[in-house]
């Protein structure tokens, strides 16, 4: 038997590498301390490091969707992808360190989570969309559709963060006067209480435009809940 030439040997050693690297429950698990280490942060300089964080989850998301589908990405397709990421965390790293007199803040700022929430958007339809067309079902899938799920609020908490350093005063805050916490970590807070339609009302939103937004976000969880994840799991009770 002829031996594998060397390109093959480096593809399955990197679909071993991948294999690992894409585990769902490390994806789960990675993605919730993420949100959570969002959420309670004290040091704002904290913040680059939980977006980062987030942002390579992302992409490990996209290509847990394409490669475990067997529908790899060209090169050129994945090298674009992370270039714009390490461009948007740049642009956030510069927005964040530059003094509050640079000219440029704002831009490098808007910019980069323009950046980040396409990707993040990519991402999550592409792995919707693959979720959909599976009609075979195993429990890391339904781990995969929770990760999806948590993206959504992640996604929305990118923008609200956006709207609250254009306006802060687009949010009414009730919790305390002189709240510890900063925009980031209140708009994390304030878009997942959206998405689970808890809304504690704590955080209220009073710009028209955020209160839309805010109640597709709640619309976009509760028919994801009602759809994608109610269709997996009847498809793995099915199955069993």
């Amino acid at each position: 038997m002829a031996k594998p030439s060397l390109p093959t040997l480096k593809n399955q050693r990197f679909s071993r590498y991948l294999h690992v690297l894409l585990n769902p429950y490390l994806l789960l698990i990675f993605s919730i301390l993420s949100i959570l280490a969002s959420i309670v942060n004290r040091n704002p300089s904290l913040e680059l490091v939980t977006t980062g964080l987030l942002t390579v989850i992302m992409i490990l998301i996209i290509l847990r969707g394409t490669y475990g589908h067997h529908v790899a990405p060209s090169k050129r397709g994945l090298t674009s992808l992370v270039l714009l990421a390490l461009t948007s965390y740049l642009w956030d790293a510069i927005s964040y360190l530059s003094p509050r007199d640079f000219a440029l803040k704002s831009t490098f700022f808007f910019s980069a989570v323009l950046i980040r929430v396409s990707i993040f958007s990519y991402g999550w339809w592409l792995l919707t969309k693959t979720l959909l067309r599976r009609q075979k079902v195993t429990h890391e899938t339904i781990i995969i559709a929770i990760v999806a799920y948590l993206f959504i609020g992640i996604v929305y908490s990118f923008i609200y963060h956006a709207i609250w350093k254009i306006d802060p005063e687009a949010f009414h805050v009730s919790i305390m006067e002189d709240f510890e916490f900063g925009s980031w970590n209140l708009s994390m807070y304030f878009s997942f209480m959206t998405l689970t339609t808890v809304g504690y009302g704590d955080i209220a939103p009073i710009n028209r435009w955020v209160m839309a937004l805010s109640n597709f976000e709640a619309m976009t969880g509760s028919i994801y809940l009602t759809v994608i994840i109610a269709r997996l799991v009847s498809l793995y009770s099915n199955s069993d």
